[in-house]
């Protein structure tokens, strides 16, 4: 079964193909999210809470043309997954990682880092500009826009928000190479705007497909 699976999955297609049949992806995913909460020896329930969300995540990542049928979302685009603390925005992403990992599907796999992570090497590197362009280039996901620190640049400009530079690079990138980002936040668009600028912000519609994951906290 399994051998069979990944031969689906690993199948060359063109981009706009789906990697398999939508309902094998879905249950993949969710058969993959159960064992990831039992590590924890937490249940994965769907619900009134997620079920549209994960419904349009298994969508993107299968690169099911389904997915483009609500406004102003595209499988070009990267995803931008918000919504209150605790309701499995990276987890979902993990998730996907380890069907990447499990079925060896390249095209599943992205390097994931948190914003409090970036910015601590910012602030230890003395070369700072290595870590703004490192990050600035290749997929990426960025777990938890928000809740990183102001960087440390004094000898240059001070205290420094490093996302800003990270990703309006990295819009410049989207736009003329297509490179996707990915980002989770608990943070609303316009607490987006009021933190990183306007200017920013508005790139964030023409670069992500925003997906609200909302509910009560599925910590335990």
């Amino acid at each position: 079964m399994k051998k069979e699976i990944s031969r689906l999955l690993k199948k060359e297609k063109e981009m706009k193909g789906p990697l398999c049949e939508p309902g094998i992806f879905k249950k993949l995913f969710f058969k993959m999210a159960q064992e990831f909460y039992a590590k924890s020896n937490t249940d994965f329930e769907v619900d009134i809470g997620n079920k549209n969300f994960l419904g349009h995540f298994c969508k993107y990542w299968n690169r099911d043309m389904a997915f483009e049928v609500l406004e102003n979302i595209s499988l070009r685009k990267g995803l931008l997954v918000f919504g209150s603390y605790g309701t499995g925005k990276t987890s979902s992403f993990q998730i996907i990682q380890n069907l990447a990992k499990h079925y060896q599907v390249r095209e599943l796999w992205f390097p994931s880092i948190s914003t409090q992570q970036v910015v601590a090497k910012f602030n230890l590197e003395k070369n700072k500009e290595n870590v703004i362009q490192y990050y600035s280039r290749g997929v990426f996901l960025f777990d938890d826009l928000g809740a990183e620190i102001a960087g440390n640049n004094i000898y240059q400009y001070g205290k420094e928000e490093v996302f800003v530079r990270i990703l309006l690079n990295r819009y410049r990138d989207f736009e003329s190479l297509g490179t996707k980002t990915h980002i989770t936040t608990n943070l609303s668009l316009g607490e987006i705007e009021q933190r990183y600028g306007k200017q920013l912000a508005d790139r964030f519609i023409k670069m992500f497909n925003l997906l609200k994951l909302d509910g009560p906290s599925r910590r335990k």
